[in-house]
């Protein structure tokens, strides 16, 4: 395990108030894994030093060997022995929340404008890079979403339950996005009492689903409130020809 500690320093161009729906998962890129920030199919700049703690383990749920490397902004993870899992903490920073409905990072002059509250904006991050044979275990992440059948069984349009834990407890009632990257404006899912909700998988390829939770802050906050942000990011095999 490596951690890695640091200030988000993000953008102006996500001061819009779709800034609270962003999210963080982990892509290809360019034939590395990448971190990815942003809403939707839209990628957003950050700064690599977010991510604040990064979790790498192998098929037998050990501790494996990695580094990371930073090119054209985005942060990459270069396994050094075979992965399967990894988890990312990233720490979008904190923010107020405009009344005129205008999202500033903690610092930026606000002009006239009036604050309706603030918000410490925290992402995580899930992805099965390989095989597993069986369902995954909870990584440990505050907000996680957990599959509770292979993933590696399931295709196209199969049916994938998961769990979605924060602290650990499963959360009821909380929304999920199916597919994050080609329908993160679709309706949302909700998780039953036990926090379990039933994705059908969108496609082949990359799937992502997100989950969110907003909360007060709970001990040693600056702003009123927390909004987590979490997702779980694996490939879809294509069938055989």
């Amino acid at each position: 395990m490596k951690l890695h500690y640091a200030v988000a320093v993000l953008t102006l161009g996500m001061l819009a108030g779709s800034v609270q729906a962003h999210g963080l998962w982990v892509a290809q890129r360019a034939g590395q894994w990448a971190a990815v920030y942003g809403e939707g199919a839209e990628d957003e700049a950050y700064d690599p030093a977010a991510i604040q703690r990064v979790e790498a383990r192998t098929d037998k749920g050990l501790a494996a060997r990695w580094r990371s490397e930073i090119r054209s902004g985005q942060w990459l993870f270069v396994p050094e022995e075979p992965v399967a899992r990894l988890a990312l903490r990233f720490d979008a920073g904190a923010w107020r929340e405009m009344t005129d409905g205008r999202w500033l990072p903690a610092g930026q002059a606000a002009g006239a404008g009036e604050i309706r509250r603030t918000w410490r904006l925290l992402r995580y991050a899930s992805a099965q890079l390989a095989p597993l044979g069986e369902p995954a275990l909870a990584l440990g992440l505050p907000l996680e979403i957990v599959p509770l059948k292979d993933i590696q069984a399931l295709r196209k349009g199969g049916k994938l339950p998961v769990r979605l834990l924060l602290r650990g407890q499963p959360l009821a009632d909380a929304k999920v996005i199916g597919d994050f990257i080609n329908d993160d404006q679709g309706e949302p899912l909700r998780t039953d009492a036990d926090g379990v909700v039933v994705v059908t998988l969108g496609g082949n390829g990359l799937n992502v689903i997100q989950a969110s939770h907003a909360e007060a802050c709970l001990a040693e906050c600056t702003t009123e409130r927390v909004a987590h942000s979490t997702t779980l990011s694996f490939i879809v095999p294509r069938r055989p020809e």
